[in-house]
């Protein structure tokens, strides 16, 4: 049996037997990128570690689960993801699109990425490949408890590969957050909203060189 994750829930045990993953199997995560680079360690369960998982979790069933019926984070009848006060996203959507491209929606089209133009699989493979797989997440203050818990949050890595043509620069990307998650008294997420810069995150995985038509035609091999 796979060891389980120190992180997450729901991926191994009787509870997953009938569970049917997105890639055949559950994930199995390194976490070493998380524990090297986090800024907290948060005493076992404590309300931060607590958060913390719950989102972690949560981040995993949307990502490798195919059935809201798998899913275990959420309120199924409840569940809504917004982002910077712009209309909510029910569980389904969000299984079936991808966080990605739910937390990336804007109001109008963005010159850095078009999340409209994109589905589950091409949004995830953008942003694995830029991170080379590692872009870990970790709850650097709470600020309320249950049932309404607001919390500050950072996303960072490593930008190693390309994105959208862009050239990796190596640089540290790291976003910095807020969250309004309210849950209910069996600590099953019924909303979250997300506020955040995406801009300035989509931003800085433009600043390497831009390729060309002209810069693949000349690398080109006759």
């Amino acid at each position: 049996m796979a060891a389980k994750d120190p992180y997450r829930s729901h991926i191994h045990g009787d509870a997953e037997k009938t569970t049917y993953w997105r890639h055949g199997e559950p994930p199995c995560y390194d976490n070493r990128a998380f524990e090297e680079g986090r800024r907290k360690v948060w005493p076992s369960g404590s309300l931060e570690e607590i958060v913390q998982n719950l989102v972690k979790t949560w981040e995993m069933e949307m990502s490798h689960k195919c059935h809201v019926e798998d899913v275990k984070t959420v309120d199924h009848q409840l569940f809504t993801l917004a982002v910077n006060g712009r209309t909510s996203k029910p569980v389904d959507e969000v299984v079936r699109t991808g966080t990605y491209n739910i937390l990336l929606q804007s109001e109008a089209p963005c010159a850095y990425y078009d999340s409209s133009k994109e589905n589950f699989e091409s949004s995830h493979h953008t942003f694995h490949h830029a991170f080379n797989n590692k872009f870990p997440w970790e709850v650097l203050q709470v600020y309320s408890g249950p049932p309404v818990v607001v919390f500050k949050w950072r996303h960072w890595g490593r930008m190693k590969g390309e994105f959208r043509g862009h050239a990796a620069t190596g640089e540290l990307v790291e976003i910095i957050g807020v969250a309004v998650a309210t849950v209910n008294s069996e600590l099953k997420l019924t909303s979250v909203e997300v506020y955040f810069d995406q801009e300035q995150f989509l931003k800085k995985l433009c600043k390497g060189k831009k390729s060309s038509l002209e810069d693949v035609n000349a690398n080109a091999v006759t």
